[in-house]
């Protein structure tokens, strides 16, 4: 009996990278951030856009390289961003995104967060718990492992896992 998991070959791929390079990855990203929460947050960010793009590691040579030339362009990003800054805690949300008093922002962001609150819902338990833990009691994912009785690995897998999710249903609610 074959116990390799059902996944398409990228995503297996682009998972096995996962496994091997997150420690590092978050280091590298945390010297840059100097928030490590942030650097957590953008490494699942990374691979999220790798799965959710069906980006093929196959043909890079030496995806160790490719991961952190696409890391530190993530971190540019991110400290050039006011959604990753307020994301890190970086002070008060910024000037355009506390503006948003118009009724139709409020029933946007009404929308949004009902679809996001039903993907959740959809989530495996497990899963949710993580995630809730994680996300929004602000748990380190080593905190939840504990709590839980389950490896950080794990932990990371289900973090990563329902926030796939939550975009998918973001997106299919934005698409016309």
């Amino acid at each position: 009996m074959d116990s390799t998991p059902n996944f398409p070959p990228q995503q297996a791929d682009i998972e096995a990278l996962y496994e091997l390079h997150f420690d590092e990855l978050v280091r590298f990203l945390g010297q840059r951030t100097h928030c490590r929460d942030l650097a957590v947050d953008l490494v699942q960010e990374l691979f999220l856009r790798l799965l959710s793009r069906g980006t093929t590691i196959a043909g890079v040579r030496h995806a160790r390289g490719f991961l952190f030339c696409a890391a530190r362009h993530l971190a540019i990003e991110a400290l050039s961003s006011p959604r990753w800054q307020v994301a890190a805690g970086d002070g008060d949300a910024p000037e355009e995104a506390g503006n948003d008093d118009a009724p139709e922002a409020r029933i946007a962001g009404i929308e949004a967060a009902d679809c996001l609150r039903d993907a959740i819902d959809r989530l495996a338990p497990r899963c949710r718990e993580a995630f809730l833990l994680h996300r929004l009691d602000g748990l380190s994912q080593a905190e939840v492992a504990k709590r839980m009785g389950i490896s950080v690995s794990s932990v990371e897998k289900h973090v990563m896992r329902a926030l796939a999710l939550c975009r998918e249903r973001l997106a299919q609610r934005d698409r016309p």
